[in-house]
């Protein structure tokens, strides 16, 4: 043996058992954090481009800036990218929602990937030319096709300044393309219109001819100082600056929360951290469970290698020597386990996010299906080597550092000792003589208690192994949605609060061959007169003030579900034939001496409602939701005239 390292490489042969485990170990704890941190890594990527597809590719926008301003910020070093847009105005399209028009200069449309979906032509170059999604051009009625004249009429306000009135205007342009619906821009009412550079000159005055710059700071950590310094310099109105909320909070960049004063800046943005702190805990407990694995096995084997280490302490080795032999195994170990873990981990990484995300909606993602949502974390999971890295380099720490222990005991080995015998001093105690019952379970307990550290560590190994099981069980089940099954009767919930579900919608879905079962509800919310009645509907109930009257009408299926455990037979067939009803009694409540909540329909009593006698088979609990003061469950025929079918509530699917 010409060097102390290669006795390594023997003993890993020499003791092929031992070696396999701490193998196995390094391989499933590597696989483990290489598959969270590329999860991570897919999921981080993902998260970027769904900010990007809801705010644009941007980190901030200027307003209202004059052409000095716009063109100092496209010369400012400190800014990556600056583009230029122009505000055409906004044109009514009903009371929710807007079409607003907006000129982009240069690559200013590729910031915004999700309103340059073409379905048919392409984007707009030149003056006058004209790009809408689909759905506004059903919003106008039109029905022509690209390359046709469409009219629109517009608005432009100033958002400050001398010019308090809005400019209005009409202008013929030219459809040269239409683009995918997006309905990211409902939430704040607007649908976005794109036309072609020299547009706004054409049809604007002077006075109203102000430009935004979308920005991206080249120094991201000094991204507020930047823009604290750019407004300080160009006199820049505090109102004037719009932060794009969720692109910087996906990458990490600090911003002034009171500066962006918006809405944004109080989402719940804790989701992706929450993950990634318990996709961290997991991979610590596995990591501790192996670590536990590799110290327990090593420390095995340098106490059964004691006599050898001794002889070699006695031929002239030194501490550091024998060190590095145990040292060394491991090394070796990590060379092998370590690659075979991380391209496990690179594999098994795709798979685990297709299962997990599969159960959610491909929409939280911006996704039109599960296709698409597949071949989004294809495409993001390349490029993800960082993760594998610091995977590997992580798995290679805690191996070290399990192995620490085994390679120190090696290496303070006495020679005289080890060579000498066991040198273990047998404490026998002075306990009584007492019968064994069982021979193997009396050795087996002695063994337990000669080496107590070993035990220790044994029983950790167990607890690790079975907490890191539950840890994951319980990650996994945080992604289900069968924990929600509860709350619906079957697949799907539809739901229309604008215009509802008509009776023929839900016929049709009833008798749909794909359709196992529909369970329907119907709800209509009465507001009281001065005398405390419902207006709208006629009843000899008089309520408490500021109380509501609110009918929700149950198809049988839903009744089955609510109330066969809670009525008769008679009473739930009665219920089902519109010949009885339940009643949901008000919270008793008094403020400053008002009381409220006061109304209180008994079992047995009768109520008239539309001019039908209805007796009260069920008066439930008290409402939770202060809201709701009196509410009544029925599926009566008249009722089914009054209450407005809107919500299909579930619907059960075949397959």
């Amino acid at each position: 043996m010409k060097n102390y390292r290669t006795l390594a490489l023997r003993e890993l042969f020499a003791q092929k058992m031992t070696s396999l485990l701490i193998l196995t170990a390094i391989i499933l704890s590597t696989m483990m954090t290489a598959a969270v941190g590329q999860s991570a890594g897919v999921l981080a990527a993902m998260r970027e481009q769904q900010a990007i597809a809801i705010g644009g590719d941007r980190y901030a926008t200027f307003v209202q800036l004059t052409e000095e301003q716009a063109r100092f910020l496209e010369q400012d070093p400190r800014l990556s990218y600056a583009g230029r847009f122009v505000p055409l105005g906004d044109m009514e399209l009903n009371d929710q929602l807007s079409l607003d028009l907006a000129e982009y200069w240069g690559d200013g449309l590729k910031t915004r990937p999700t309103y340059t979906r073409l379905v048919e032509g392409r984007l707009p170059e030149t003056p006058m030319e004209l790009v809408l999604p689909e759905d506004a051009l059903r919003f106008l009625g039109f029905s022509g096709k690209v390359g046709d004249k469409i009219s629109l009429s517009c608005s432009k306000a100033l958002r400050h300044g001398i010019e308090v009135d809005a400019y209005d205007y009409t202008a013929e342009f030219t459809l040269v393309g239409i683009t995918e619906s997006n309905f990211l821009g409902y939430t704040g009412g607007h649908i976005l219109g794109l036309a072609g550079e020299g547009t706004a000159a054409a049809l604007l005055p002077d006075n109203y001819l102000y430009y935004s710059v979308d920005i991206r700071t080249t120094d991201k950590k000094g991204f507020q100082t930047v823009v604290d310094d750019l407004c300080a310099q160009m006199n820049i109105h505090e109102l004037d600056t719009l932060y794009n909320i969720p692109l910087l909070n996906a990458l990490g960049i600090r911003y002034d929360t009171e500066s962006a004063d918006s809405e944004l800046t109080r989402m719940d943005d804790t989701g992706f951290s929450w993950l990634l702190v318990v996709g961290v805990l997991v991979v610590a407990l596995i990591l501790l469970a192996a670590g536990l694995v590799i110290y327990n096995i090593l420390k095995i084997a340098v106490s059964q290698r004691i006599r050898q280490y001794g002889a070699m302490r006695a031929i002239g080795a030194e501490r550091g020597q024998l060190y590095t032999v145990v040292s060394a195994e491991v090394l070796l170990l990590c060379v092998i386990g370590i690659p075979a873990g991380l391209l496990l981990g690179w594999l098994s990484a795709k798979g685990i996010l297709n299962a997990a995300l599969s159960q959610l909606s491909p929409e939280m993602f911006l996704a039109q299906d599960t296709e698409q949502l597949k071949s989004m974390i294809a495409a993001n999971s390349e490029g993800q080597w960082a993760y594998l890295l610091l995977s590997a380099a992580v798995t290679l720490v805690f191996a070290f550092l399990a192995a620490a222990p085994a390679a120190r005991f090696a290496a303070k080995v006495s020679p005289v000792s080890a060579m000498s015998g066991t040198g273990v001093k047998v404490k026998r105690g002075r306990g009584r003589a007492k019968k064994i019952r069982s021979f193997e379970r009396h050795c087996a307990w002695l063994n337990l208690r000669r080496s107590r550290g070993r035990t220790v560590i044994t029983i950790l190994s167990l607890v690790m192994s079975i907490t890191v099981f539950i840890a994951l069980q319980g990650f996994l089940s945080l992604l289900s949605v069968a924990g929600t099954l509860s709350e619906h009767l079957g697949d799907y919930s539809i739901v229309n609060q604008v215009t509802g579900i008509t009776p023929e919608e839900l016929a049709a879905l009833e008798v749909d061959e794909r359709v196992t079962s529909v369970a329907a509800e119907q709800f209509t919310l009465y507001e009281l007169d001065g005398q405390n009645r419902p207006v709208g509907i006629e009843t000899d109930l008089v309520l408490g003030p500021g109380e509501t009257f609110q009918i929700f009408g149950l198809n049988d299926r839903w009744v089955e579900h609510e109330f066969a455990g809670r009525l008769t037979p008679e009473h739930l067939g009665a219920l089902k034939a519109g010949e009885g009803c339940v009643v949901r009694n008000p919270i008793p409540m008094a403020v400053e001496g008002v009381s409220y909540g006061t109304t209180h329909v008994e079992a047995g009593s009768t109520i008239t409602i539309a001019g039908k006698e209805l007796p009260v088979l069920l008066p439930m609990a008290e409402a939770v939701v202060l809201s709701i003061a009196a509410c009544l469950l029925a599926t009566a025929v008249p009722l089914r005239k009054i209450a407005k079918l809107s919500i299909v509530d579930s619907i059960e699917t075949v397959e």
